[in-house]
C-alpha cells in the first residue's frame, strides 16, 4: 500500500510547509527537577497518547528529504528528540520508546561520550552520567538516530570562527567515526545560532539543524533553523496537545508577526 502524503502539508505565502511536531527533551528520570526533563510516568503517558492517536515517529532526515527530494511522509508524522545524551536516555527513554513501537534522535557531545556532563556552565545537580559508545550503538540497531550538538557543548555564537569550525565540524567527524554512517542533523548548543553559525553547520555537511524556539510546522528554507516543542514536567496534559495542534502554529505565527511590528 503506497505512503499517503501527510495532510497537513499547504502552501503559506513564502510555499510549501508542513507539521511535524519536533517534541524536545533532555531527561527521563525519577523525581527529577521539573525544569530539567520528565518522569518515567509522565513520558509513559505522553507515548500512550501518542500511540493512541496513531501518531508515527519519523526522522529529521525524512523530514529533510520530503522538501528536498519529495518523498513523502506517513500520515500524523512526529520527530521525537533529545539534548546531551544522558545516560537516563538509555535507560528510560529508549526501553519506553521501544514499548509504544516510537523511535527518536539524540543529540549527543561528542568529546563527552561515555563520560559526565561536565562541560562550561553545568555544574551541581546537573552534572550526571552520559551514555557511553556501548549504549549508542545498541540503540542505534534498534534503529534509533542521533546527531551532533558539537564536540564540547561551547555557545556557538560566544567563540571564535575557526573555533565554532572546529566544534561543529569534529562533532559530526567523531560521530561518524563511531557510528560508521553519515550524520546529517545538529542541535545548537544552548539553543543559540546566527547566521555565522548556520553557515558553518551548513558547510560542515549538516541538512537539518534544530533550535530551540517553538512552533511545529516547518518550510523549506528553514530546515538548518527548526522549530520545536521544549517539553518537561511543568508542561501540562493540555498543553502538550495544544502544542501538536494547528491552532498552535497558527497563533505563534501571529506572535511572531506581532513582536516584530512592536520593534518597528
Amino acid at each position: 500500500m503506497p505512503v499517503r502524503l501527510f495532510t497537513s502539508a499547504n502552501f503559506s505565502e513564502s510555499g510549501l510547509q508542513v507539521r511535524v511536531p519536533i517534541l524536545y527533551y533532555h531527561r527521563v528520570q525519577e523525581n527529577i527537577s521539573p525544569q530539567k526533563g520528565v518522569s518515567p510516568k509522565i513520558f509513559v503517558a505522553q507515548m500512550e497518547y501518542l500511540r493512541k492517536k496513531n501518531y508515527r515517529t519519523v526522522d529529521l532526515d525524512d523530514l529533510a528529504d520530503f522538501f528536498l527530494a519529495g518523498r513523502p511522509l506517513p500520515p500524523r508524522p512526529l520527530i521525537i528528540s533529545f539534548d546531551d545524551g544522558y545516560l537516563d536516555n538509555f535507560q528510560w527513554a529508549y526501553p519506553i520508546l521501544k514499548r509504544f513501537g516510537f523511535r527518536a534522535i539524540f543529540f549527543l557531545v561528542s568529546a563527552y561520550i561515555g563520560q559526565r556532563s561536565e562541560w562550561e556552565g553545568c555544574m551541581g545537580e546537573d552534572v550526571v552520567p552520559l551514555m557511553t559508545r556501548e549504549n549508542i550503538l545498541t540503540m542505534m540497531a534498534d534503529g534509533f538516530r542521533f546527531g551532533g550538538h558539537g564536540r564540547t557543548h561551547k555557545k556557538l555564537i560566544a567563540t571564535s570562527e575557526e573555533e565554532a569550525r572546529d566544534e561543529v565540524q569534529q562533532s559530526k567527524k567523531e560521530l561518524e567515526d563511531l557510528l560508521q554512517k553519515e550524520v546529517r542533523s545538529f542541535a545548537y548548543p544552548f539553543g543559540d545560532y546566527n547566521d555565522r553559525v548556520v553557515d558553518i553547520v551548513r558547510e560542515a555537511g549538516y541538512t537539518t539543524a534544530r533550535t530551540v524556539h517553538a512552533d511545529n510546522t516547518h518550510r523549506r528554507e528553514n530546515l538548518l533553523q527548526l522549530k520545536c516543542l521544549p517539553i518537561n514536567e511543568l508542561t501540562s496534559t493540555y498543553k502538550f496537545l495544544y502544542h501538536l495542534s494547528s491552532i498552535y502554529h497558527i497563533e505563534t505565527v501571529w506572535h511572531e508577526r506581532r513582536k516584530r511590528n512592536k520593534f518597528r
